[in-house]
């Protein structure tokens, strides 16, 4: 007789455990979402991956604090963003960096311009970075931009004109 088990006793189980499954149900289809942000704006799938980590915790250690009936994503989205602001801060990011190993699964068609947009989206600021790549590669309204970063709608529709125009500068793209 087996005296430990992987399942859990439903009699053991409490409100406590119930809102802890409500609330890892309704992250489980922000993850993607959240590795996307973090590999934008790190350039790193390793380092955003431990990014959206560390944020899951911090969101699971502050869901009181979360207002009850507001969006979960807009609110887990500025988590990963600031934890994705916590790892560029951090003294090791410019010194201890690994080689990214190529992946069969990760290929992009023209290998030379991703690397052109990555080198562009690099000279971005944090903040500008941030409003392009959640309206561009998480393709969220400006209205989620704004409120993810804490800011107006206008502000992040501002933010995002300020980086697509860095963008096509840096890229020497001319409108068609």
């Amino acid at each position: 007789m087996a005296l430990l088990t992987t399942e859990p006793c439903p009699e053991a189980m409490t409100s406590t455990d119930n809102a802890a499954q409500d609330f890892d149900a309704e992250l489980a289809p922000l993850l993607l979402d959240a590795v996307r942000l973090a590999t934008g704006m790190l350039m790193n799938a390793t380092e955003a991956e431990d990014a959206v980590q560390e944020a899951c915790l911090s969101a699971w250690h502050g869901r009181s604090n979360r207002r009850s009936g507001s969006d979960l994503r807009p609110w887990f989205l500025a988590i990963v963003a600031n934890k994705c602001r916590d790892v560029r801060r951090n003294r090791w990011w410019r010194v201890v960096r690994f080689a990214d190993l190529p992946s069969a699964e990760r290929s992009a068609p023209d290998p030379l311009t991703r690397l052109e947009v990555i080198g562009a989206l690099t000279h971005l600021t944090y903040r500008v970075r941030l409003a392009v790549v959640l309206r561009y590669y998480l393709d969220l309204p400006y209205d989620a931009v704004g409120e993810a970063m804490g800011c107006s709608v206008d502000a992040a529709k501002a933010l995002v004109r300020r980086g697509t125009a860095s963008l096509e500068a840096a890229l020497d793209l001319t409108e068609v």
